[in-house]
């Protein structure tokens, strides 16, 4: 089974917005390269992820545990990166400035 990070952040988002459309916008990518991904994921896996009923699409038996799997390793990634830039001494969060101006 060969499953790439970028066919979990693709599948994580289909299932999310429940449309391949609204996840292609979000995802910035063409709806074609969206259901490319979803494809060669279903095929690795060897199951059907999504079913579709009329125009709606819902997560199958095995995308419910695909999706909380890719949701780990998503954050598992994200948790990577974060420890291994505070390992390169890079500062990340948020920074608020304020300005206060007085007349004279």
């Amino acid at each position: 089974m060969h499953i790439t990070i970028r066919q979990l952040q693709v599948f994580e988002a289909v299932a999310q917005h429940a449309s391949y459309t609204r996840a292609a916008k979000g995802l910035h990518l063409t709806q074609p390269a969206v259901s490319m991904q979803i494809k060669q994921l279903e095929g690795s896996v060897g199951l059907p992820l999504f079913e579709q009923i009329g125009k709606r699409i819902f997560l199958t038996q095995a995308g419910e545990a695909m999706l909380r799997h890719a949701q780990t390793i998503i954050g598992h990634l994200a948790a990577a990166r974060e420890e291994m830039d505070d390992l390169k001494g890079v500062d990340s969060g948020r920074l608020r400035i304020s300005v206060a101006s007085t007349v004279n």
